[in-house]
């Protein structure tokens, strides 16, 4: 094995991806582990701490940006992971916005790995409570999420009346 940096950025990514892959299959065995020896319970435990660490990300980048609307949301939310392959369409209709996702890396190496219900309860779980730390003003729908097997998620965010 060689020293020499990677200089060709497909190279990087994919090993990026082989490693990123590694690592949620371990983090799966370890989740499914937990869960065989402690009950279901321990999903319930996931998604409180994952919806608890980035509601406070989401409320302190708020306060510190003092820009909290929906489009700020979006912004900060969906807009940077056009670059790490998700796929989505975004209308704005009425002060509420809804996006579509059609392409998720998460979802897709989940389900491939055999870990959607930890994907979900890592990610996907905490989009509401995420929007209401954001801005408790915005409320949030979601009907189906691509970590559940559905064809895309949809996701709508809106201000409460």
């Amino acid at each position: 094995m060689s020293d020499q940096p990677v200089s060709d950025e497909m190279a990087v990514r994919q090993a990026l991806k082989a490693v990123h892959g590694m690592y949620i299959k371990q983090q799966i065995g370890l989740l499914d582990a937990l869960k065989a020896e402690f009950g279901s319970k321990v999903v319930d435990v996931v998604r409180e701490k994952a919806s608890g660490d980035t509601c406070a990300m989401f409320r302190a980048l708020a306060a510190q940006t003092g820009k909290n609307s929906i489009d700020d949301l979006v912004a900060a939310l969906w807009e940077p992971l056009r670059d790490k392959g998700y796929a989505f369409t975004m209308e704005k209709t009425n002060g509420s916005v809804k996006m579509r996702c059609t392409t998720c890396p998460f979802a897709m190496m989940y389900r491939a790995m055999g870990g959607a219900e930890w994907g979900f309860a890592l990610y996907c779980a905490a989009d509401a409570d995420l929007t209401e730390a954001f801005n408790p003003e915005i409320g949030f729908n979601r009907t189906r999420t691509l970590m559940e097997g559905h064809e895309y998620c949809d996701h709508e965010y809106f201000y409460k009346k």
